[in-house]
């Protein structure tokens, strides 16, 4: 895995699953245990979604392809 809670993601909407437009998280948990059905290409995060002015916001479930897991710097 390529990143760990506390990081910032930038995921485009087709890396993620069950909504649209690109979506920025910072992840406040890895769930690898229920990730182990998706064959290694896709994990389910849970984060906080950051708006973009930077301030956070909802906090949300994500099932994301791991290709496309790298932080924000």
């Amino acid at each position: 895995m390529t990143v760990t809670a506390g990081q910032v993601v930038q995921l485009g909407e087709t890396d993620y699953r069950y909504a649209t437009g690109a979506l920025r998280l910072r992840i406040l948990r890895v769930r690898l245990d229920i990730s182990q059905w998706y064959d290694g290409e896709w994990v389910w995060l849970e984060g906080v979604e950051i708006g973009p002015d930077g301030r956070p916001g909802a906090f949300r479930p994500v099932l994301a392809r791991v290709a496309a897991l790298r932080p924000v710097t």
